[in-house]
């Protein structure tokens, strides 16, 4: 019988921790502040890597509606779907929902007149790498490190994009970045039984192998 993971749990509440103290540092002092504007400031330096980054915005949400469509197609093809639908609605929703949260109700305060609305986390990256482990989750196993690699790839390009285009500040983006990773560890620490039952594997090897998470 599978057991909890408390290893991620426990690495789920570090990098709840570590949001929270993120959030203290670079939102609730001048001089996080101070810095956290700059940076964002600089990144903007070439009208040319604003345009980059704007195209790259523009292809990320077709890219992701069809990720969407393939998980929806992979989940209905996986042994247990009811339990993997959940997880992976956890895992994108969740998020969601609480970033949407967070941007609600934190304040951000007025230190040396630098106050603007608070952005803090970014929903857009959020969004994005919520929906990118998902796709990771509902993957089957052994095409799985391709599909992290390349929704890796899709979520450092989104970071940077939003950095660049002025849309968020570099506390949001790293924010976001750890609620996406409290979510996903959190739910992952949870194992989820997706093996045909033990006569037909008996009678068929390979459907174990096949049947993994």
């Amino acid at each position: 019988m599978s057991r909890i993971k408390l290893p991620r749990l426990f690495a789920a509440l570090v990098l709840l921790v570590l949001g929270i103290i993120e959030f203290e540092l670079a939102v609730n002092t001048a001089g996080g502040q101070i810095v956290d504007q700059q940076i964002m400031r600089d990144a903007a330096y070439s009208e040319d890597l604003d345009s980059l980054a704007a195209a790259f915005i523009g292809l990320v949400t077709p890219i992701l509606i069809v990720g969407g469509v393939l998980v929806v197609l992979m989940i209905t093809l996986r042994n247990n779907p009811i339990a993997l639908a959940l997880r992976v609605a956890v895992v994108t929703l969740g998020p969601i929902a609480t970033a949407w949260a967070l941007k609600q109700s934190l304040q951000r305060p007025d230190l040396n007149g630098l106050v603007m609305h608070n952005s803090f986390p970014s929903g857009t990256l959020t969004a994005v790498t919520a929906l990118v482990c998902a796709i990771v989750f509902a993957t089957p196993h052994r095409w799985r490190s391709i599909v992290a690699i390349n929704g890796a790839l899709i979520v450092i390009g989104t970071a940077i994009s939003v950095i660049v285009l002025q849309w968020h500040r570099p506390s949001d983006v790293i924010g976001a970045l750890l609620l996406v990773g409290c979510y996903t560890l959190a739910v992952s620490a949870f194992p989820l039984n997706t093996t045909v039952p033990r006569q037909s594997a008996l009678a068929d090897p390979g459907n174990e192998r096949l049947s993994r998470v």
